[in-house]
């Protein structure tokens, strides 16, 4: 059984399940799509007559910032090292795979597509920079149709410079 509750404190209701924008499909709870009221606390109580278990979890929805394809306040974070290489792996889309399919994932940069440089390779949900350069840095969005809906995830990258470098320069 799954309840819901808007905060801490608050009394938790049973979720009634309508079947077409939110379902429950075996131990998960899936929203088609989420809406901003879907954020809030939901527990999954598993009883029987000897056991009886209680697993919460938040859920935070927000809206894609103003002229973006993301919210800047959920995306993830990742280094890289000028000259070495990089990969940006679209996250937490397991769900949204199928079996048979391989993906098909569209990769934007600051949520424009872009003509890639030839040492950036794609490879199943990963990007692969090669050799990280300066102009790297940024947001990297990839995209994942799932049915009629779009999966977005965003990683923020920035790049640091190279230690090697870095020591020949003091010496």
């Amino acid at each position: 059984m799954w309840y819901k509750s808007s905060g801490p404190g608050d009394f938790e209701e049973p979720i009634a399940f309508d079947g077409s924008r939110m379902s429950k499909e075996e131990d998960s709870i899936w929203f088609r799509p989420t809406l901003l009221q879907d954020s809030g606390l939901y527990a999954c109580v598993i009883r029987n007559s000897t056991y009886c278990m209680k697993v919460s979890i938040s859920l935070t929805v927000g809206e894609n910032d103003t002229g973006l394809c993301y919210n800047s306040k959920m995306k993830y974070f990742e280094k890289a090292e000028l000259s070495k290489s990089k990969e940006i792996s679209c996250r937490d889309i397991e769900d949204f795979l199928l079996p048979t399919r391989e993906p098909e994932i569209l990769w934007y940069k600051e949520c424009r597509t872009k003509s890639w440089r030839h040492s950036i390779v794609f490879k199943r949900d990963t990007l692969l920079i090669r050799e990280v350069r300066e102009d790297d840095i940024g947001n990297y969005t990839c995209e994942l149709k799932y049915g009629g809906f779009v999966v977005r995830r965003t990683t923020e990258l920035t790049v640091t410079g190279n230690q090697k470098s870095s020591i020949l320069h003091l010496q």
